[in-house]
């Protein structure tokens, strides 16, 4: 695997959960826009129409499923990024892995956090992503 292809396996995880935090989002949204709304059934014959707000309870409860579909993708996801982590020797190169793509972190902050310059967080990616490159 090249350097490139070993990031973006690592940033999957980011990226699923990008997904499943804006399918929560929307969902969340659109159920504050529903708060105190019911549906109501108008008698048509012998059939009961559907009406706007029954079509809106429904829109509610795709999007609904789709929050939990994501949700199990990132989860998937992020599972398979810590495995991937893990694999690593050294433990600074495991934590700075885990700041930069699961806790999404700036090089900067992962310096502060770490008390290291931010050259030597650059040179401890660069060598972890070269270990990675080795084993897969």
């Amino acid at each position: 695997m090249t350097q490139s292809e070993v990031k973006k396996h690592l940033s999957a995880a980011a990226r699923a959960y990008s997904r499943f935090k804006a399918a929560k989002d929307k969902a969340d949204t659109y159920r504050a826009q529903l708060t105190g709304k019911a549906v109501r059934y108008e008698a048509v014959g012998n059939s009961a129409k559907i009406n706007a707000t029954e079509e809106a309870f429904q829109r509610l409860i795709a999007y609904d499923e789709d929050v939990v579909h994501c949700e199990l993708a990132w989860l998937a996801s992020r599972s398979e990024v810590e495995n991937l982590i893990a694999l690593c020797p050294r433990e600074d190169e495991r934590i700075m892995l885990e700041y930069r793509y699961l806790c999404r972190y700036k090089y900067e902050d992962i310096a502060v956090a770490m008390g290291f310059s931010i050259r030597n967080v650059y040179v401890l990616h660069k060598k972890a992503i070269q270990f990675l490159c080795s084993i897969l």
